[in-house]
């Protein structure tokens, strides 16, 4: 298994990519933290790693409160004696025009999208900075390098800033042997492109030449190359998961 023996924090991984990724990372060995504002659904998904044979535990979390993270990785280490990745897979998505984005609206959109993603790395890369190894892999959005379609010009910002948030990570974090990396998916089939509609989604279809939707397994298995071993030399890199709707 590639990642027996390893500890992961998955943010957001009650749901959608989030926990397709801690999933995929419990198939392959690793001990998972699932951490979630929401403890139920959280709960739920330890209880599927479980009966799957894998070792996790819940942990509710708003990864914008520094408590809530520092809390985090506490119950880590007191469970687990270690971490060895981190996926921050957290974010909330709105599709407000512009002109109607009300300024509460792009501060919550981004203490939890860019806030939450400094704020666990923080935390954790200091951690990771005493073993001299780690993972680290930050989930942004094929919107942060086109802005937003769909999605609201506050969501694609945030998500821009996560590009730029994993370079500056990743070049503090190579002395340490720490890889930092950046997966940008398109749409996928997930709670949010269901609450699209059938017209928009048919029109994003049309526009990705692989002519249909991810799948959330499709990220968790890019996440899952990104935290192995076959990425030991890769850092700072912005990996496309999109069917090709993006190519640079």
């Amino acid at each position: 298994m590639k990642l027996e023996n390893k500890v992961a924090i998955v943010t957001g991984s009650a749901q959608g990519l989030g926990r397709a990724t801690a999933l995929t990372l419990a198939r392959e060995g690793a001990r998972i933290v699932v951490s979630d504002l929401n403890l139920e659904k959280a709960k739920r998904v330890v209880e599927e790693i479980k009966i799957s044979g894998g070792e996790a535990i819940a942990v509710k979390v708003d990864v914008s409160k520094k408590e809530d993270v520092e809390s985090m990785v506490k119950a880590t280490i007191s469970e687990f004696s270690q971490i060895d990745i981190l996926v921050n897979c957290a974010g909330i998505c709105s599709s407000s025009p512009i002109l109607e984005i009300r300024a509460e609206e792009w501060d919550r959109i981004f203490a939890v999208n860019l806030k939450g993603t400094f704020l666990c790395s923080q935390a954790v890369f200091r951690e990771m900075i005493k073993r001299e190894s780690g993972k680290i892999v930050n989930i942004s959005s094929a919107s942060a390098k086109i802005g937003g379609v769909v999605v609201g010009a506050h969501y694609s910002a945030s998500k821009a800033g996560v590009i730029c948030f994993t370079k500056s990570l990743a070049l503090a974090a190579a002395p340490y042997k720490i890889n930092v990396n950046c997966v940008c998916p398109g749409p996928h089939k997930t709670e949010m492109t269901d609450l699209w509609g059938d017209e928009i989604n048919a029109r994003f279809k049309d526009m990705i030449p692989w002519k249909e939707y991810g799948q959330p397994q499709d990220v968790a298995e890019a996440v899952l190359f990104l935290v192995s071993e076959a990425a030991r030399y890769i850092t700072g890199e912005i990996l496309d998961v999109n069917g090709g709707l993006i190519m640079d």
